[in-house]
């Protein structure tokens, strides 16, 4: 007769980690929020290479979807109206010495800012441009020269740059933290909006540079480029256009780089501004 085995006792403390808990789990957390850092990270640099490959029209159906990015100049009055169309003529007549890709579409419109004298360039070819910078710029070449600049931003697809990393980021940390679908529609939202303020240095010093390579083929010199700038130099240390300009390059060394290529061709005049720009 034999009897079953019976099953073996188990040693005490098999089960029991010898290491903290806490421990464990700061060890844990950390692995996770590194991978987290380092695919996000990978977004933004995947992002900034592949912007400029995306089809322009991905960045014009952006941009109607979001039509407070793009909102036209609703004046009734007749100034605001006409000046815009003068706007739109100059920056059109820049664009087509730009060397823009055949898809490139721009749009240029008039801000009623007195006070703000400010232009910038967003998603789908859009410009804008302040009554207030109207003021501050004594010739149509000075005004040429922050036309040029901003339609170089559109040329670089600098926005698509500007915006694609962050809404990218935004998406994904937005998915990892469990975001629901209205508030990521608003995230994307947001970043939209946000893409009308900041390009880095580096993109600001390109846009210079092509800026004035328009000039020279528009003009055939660069007369007056440098006065607008000149301006912000001595009103820099107001805290409005300290803000405004604050990703620029420094203003001095922006205003000799242009001086630079002026300073071995004669004086010529500056052309006079349109008169319908003038009414501000």
């Amino acid at each position: 007769m034999s009897f079953a085995k019976q099953n073996p006792k188990i040693p005490e403390g098999i089960n029991t980690s010898s290491e903290n808990p806490l421990k464990e789990f700061t060890i844990l957390l950390g692995g996770i929020l590194f991978v987290i850092c380092a695919i996000a990270a990978l977004l933004l640099i995947f992002s900034h290479q592949l912007a400029p490959h995306i089809p322009f029209r991905y960045e014009q159906a952006l941009v109607n979807k979001f039509s407070e990015l793009t909102s036209d100049n609703n004046s009734t009055e007749q100034t605001m109206i006409d000046a815009e169309l003068a706007l739109q003529e100059l920056g059109q007549q820049l664009a087509d010495k730009s060397a823009l890709a055949p898809d490139i579409e721009l749009h240029f419109h008039l801000l009623d800012e007195p006070d703000v004298p400010n232009a910038f360039a967003t998603l789908g070819g859009h410009i804008f441009v302040t009554t207030g910078l109207l003021r501050e710029v004594p010739s149509e070449n000075a005004l040429a020269m922050v036309l040029a600049h901003e339609i170089a931003h559109i040329k670089f697809r600098h926005p698509a740059q500007s915006i694609s990393g962050g809404l990218l980021v935004q998406i994904f940390l937005s998915i990892v933290t469990g975001q629901n679908a209205v508030a990521l529609q608003g995230t994307v939202q947001q970043a939209g909006i946000m893409t009308v303020l900041g390009f880095s240095r580096k993109m600001e010093t390109a846009a210079d540079r092509a800026a004035l390579s328009t000039l020279e083929q528009h003009y055939g010199h660069l007369a007056g480029a440098e006065v607008f700038f000149e301006k912000i130099l001595a009103k820099h240390q107001q805290a409005s256009w300290q803000a405004i300009f604050a990703s620029h390059p420094d203003m001095q060394k922006r205003i000799e780089q242009i001086k630079n290529r002026t300073s071995s061709r004669p004086k010529l005049k500056t052309s006079p501004i349109d008169p319908r720009l003038r009414n501000f």
